[in-house]
């Protein structure tokens, strides 16, 4: 499978694997900003991404992002869809500093992860009835 990116901004760093078995391609942000505590921010990637027809990228933070960098994803994950791909339509990463204390980003750093996955849509019904019986509600598995 292919992924078209269009580079907006000559600093960009394209994506890429680190490991053979990668599942997940870094992002890297093109700006250098000190994060307040506790500051969200959305971040540039100088990049637009030509998502294949019926899949969609999932946009995940690093797993070393908290204890290395004090930084998550504000909105835990990102859902970018296919026809996102308009000629400005460029990928932001919205960081936020989980920490007391402030955080330098750099430009270049890779902020997050991303990978493409199968998007089906599916044909929505309403039902009257699901035909199965109650679980017990949340954490019943736990009993």
């Amino acid at each position: 499978m292919e992924l078209h990116i269009k580079r907006l901004d000559p600093t960009a760093s394209l994506p890429g694997y680190k490991t053979p078995g990668a599942a997940c391609f870094d992002l890297a942000t093109i700006e250098t900003k000190k994060l307040a505590p506790q500051e969200i921010y959305r971040f540039r990637t100088g990049l637009v991404y030509c998502i294949p027809k019926g899949h969609f990228m999932l946009v995940a933070s690093r797993s070393s992002n908290a204890i290395k960098k004090g930084i998550s994803m504000a909105n835990g994950i990102g859902v970018i869809d296919s026809d996102y791909c308009g000629e400005t339509d460029e990928l932001y990463l919205t960081i936020q500093n989980i920490t007391d204390h402030s955080v330098a980003i750099e430009a270049g750093d890779r902020i997050a992860q991303a990978l493409i996955l199968p998007a089906p849509q599916v044909e929505i019904l309403e039902i009257m009835s699901t035909g199965q019986k109650d679980r017990g509600g949340f954490g019943s598995t736990g009993r």
